[in-house]
């Protein structure tokens, strides 16, 4: 085995998941609330409220099934800026230097969905348990983060020349894919007519994969034979706990107030890594092997070729309040409503992602370095206007639904990165929802804008290419704390020495296309 084994600390995608939306996710998790672009913490009124505000439970009375899905497509590409950079102490130049960097997007295939899309389920249950009388209800179900955290860019591209050329974009993500699922009990409890609370507990499960391209050894010149390219394999966290807690107050038959706090959670997955990298490696043949047990961070049982590796991220705390105002007829039914939110969520405080693999150079007992994946997350604020309008059709009850979101960016935009989307977004949404006897069919559909955004190559180096071994770092040597764009993974140097290059300059396009559809029951 040769330096390949190097690359196996350094895979550090930002994989942040959570089952809110704004900032990183889009809004409308829920068919119920798609059409509304998620403004519905303050109706929250169908068990599809498990991802929105737990005490909605408390006003659902008999017992209730709602199932559904949303599916996502996120559209994205990234034109790198500048050309493939000459390589020294290469005998013969490489076909693809000098040639500009192609122009790369999101392979949509590699979503489980129709088109390409992601889709997001959500099953609950609601219950009284046969006593409407009581003041208290129960619920259970499952969903999952509105989001799109799949990518699938490959590690080569061919240039229109027909040559074959390192992916511009490898040093962020190769190929991801996530599976997170969030298994849910909730209770509400009216201690009041006016009053209702809430609390949910979930114990989420976590399923990643995927390859990124690191630095096998310094590679200013990223020379496809220093890189190397790490799989992770089934990395897996059975148990991500979190919980929220929420509150509705109707202090007239036209006002309704909602309130939610969704605490932060942790991932903490386990699984194997390889790694695959060119022969041009100045480090020579060198075999990486497991750690011996006593030493071992994340798990024994790793052989050469198959590390064990983990990877921790946090998922961020998020809060909101919303207020709706109801129209009602005569009979006292509401006939429209419109509700307007307000979100934050505290996204600086899950900036970072950290990978460890047990391994080590057995040649002299190097140990592979735990990295960082900086984001330069910050809070985000975001917002939801939408409400509805119902009127009679037959013998059921047909409600029209419209709204607009607009979320704030996640990171600067020298932070924009093709593994995440920090970008700041604008979402027009519509649908409708169809009620009969004991059954209601909703359906939505969305588009989300966000702006182009072009990171400037703003760290060019002595020979035009960025920085050299001479002079590191795209601003000197800052330190890792005070950079303001991402660097290489490197598992020989570990997160205080990765070095600063301009991997991520280039122009980003991206939006999201949406659809959603679901079924209540009420038993």
């Amino acid at each position: 085995m040769t330096n390949a084994g190097l690359g196996c600390a350094a895979l550090l995608f930002s994989w942040e998941a959570n089952a809110y939306a704004g900032g990183i996710f889009v809004p409308g998790a829920g068919p119920a609330a798609q059409g509304r672009a998620g403004a519905f913490v303050a109706r929250a009124d169908d068990p599809s409220a498990i991802s929105y505000n737990p005490a909605g439970f408390a006003k659902l009375d008999g017992t209730q099934i709602y199932v559904g899905a949303n599916f996502l497509r996120y559209v994205m590409s990234y034109q790198r800026t500048g050309v493939y950079e000459p390589t020294a102490g290469s005998d013969a130049p490489l076909p693809h230097e000098g040639q500009p960097f192609p122009k790369v997007s999101n392979n949509g295939d590699s979503a489980i969905g129709p088109f390409g899309a992601q889709i997001i389920p959500v099953f609950a249950i609601s219950t009284d348990l046969g006593h409407p009388e009581w003041p208290v209800r129960f619920g259970f179900g499952l969903f999952s983060p509105q989001g799109f955290p799949d990518r699938d860019f490959g590690s080569t591209v061919t240039l229109d020349s027909g040559i074959t050329a390192p992916a511009p974009q490898r040093y962020d993500v190769v190929n991801q894919k996530i599976i997170v699922s969030s298994p849910s009990l909730i209770v509400g409890y009216s201690p009041f007519d006016s009053l209702d609370v809430g609390i949910r507990a979930s114990w989420g499960y976590a399923k990643l994969n995927g390859a990124k391209t690191i630095w096998g050894e310094r590679n200013y010149e990223e020379d496809p034979g220093d890189d190397a390219t790490f799989t992770l394999t089934d990395a897996v966290d059975k148990f991500v706990p979190s919980m929220g807690l929420g509150l509705l107050y109707r202090p007239s038959p036209s006002w309704e107030i909602g309130a939610v706090w969704n605490s932060k959670g942790e991932i903490r997955a386990q699984g194997t890594g390889n790694s695959v990298v060119g022969g041009g490696s100045t480090l020579g043949d060198i075999m990486i092997v497991p750690r011996p047990d006593d030493q071992v961070e994340c798990d024994t049982g790793g052989v050469v070729g198959k590390l064990q590796a983990c990877l921790s991220l946090d998922m961020a705390q998020n809060a909101t309040i919303g207020g709706r105002w109801i129209y009602r007829d005569g009979a006292g039914r509401e006939r429209a409503d419109i509700e307007l939110d307000v979100n934050w969520e505290d996204w600086s405080a899950s900036t970072t992602s950290r990978v460890q693999v047990d391994g080590m150079v057995d040649a002299n007992n190097m140990r592979l370095r735990n990295l960082a994946n900086h984001h330069g997350f910050k809070g985000v604020i975001s917002t939801r206007l939408g409400g509805g309008y119902r009127m009679d059709m037959g013998d059921g009850e047909i409600e029209f639904k419209g709204g607009v979101a607009y979320d704030t960016k996640t990171a600067p935009d020298t932070w924009t990165r093709v593994d995440q989307d920090n970008k700041q977004r604008l979402t027009l949404t519509t649908g409708l929802s169809y009620s009969f006897g004991r059954y209601r069919f909703d359906i939505g559909v969305g588009i989300v804008l966000e702006p182009d955004i072009t990171v400037a190559d703003d760290c060019p180096g002595p020979d035009g290419f960025g920085p050299t071994v001479s002079e590191q770092g795209c601003n000197g040597d800052t330190p890792v704390d005070e950079r303001n764009r991402p660097s290489p993974g490197q598992p020989l140097f570990g997160e205080k020495s990765q070095f600063e290059t301009p991997f991520n300059a280039g122009l980003y396009e991206s939006g999201y296309l949406m659809f959603a559809t679901g079924l209540k029951i009420a038993l």
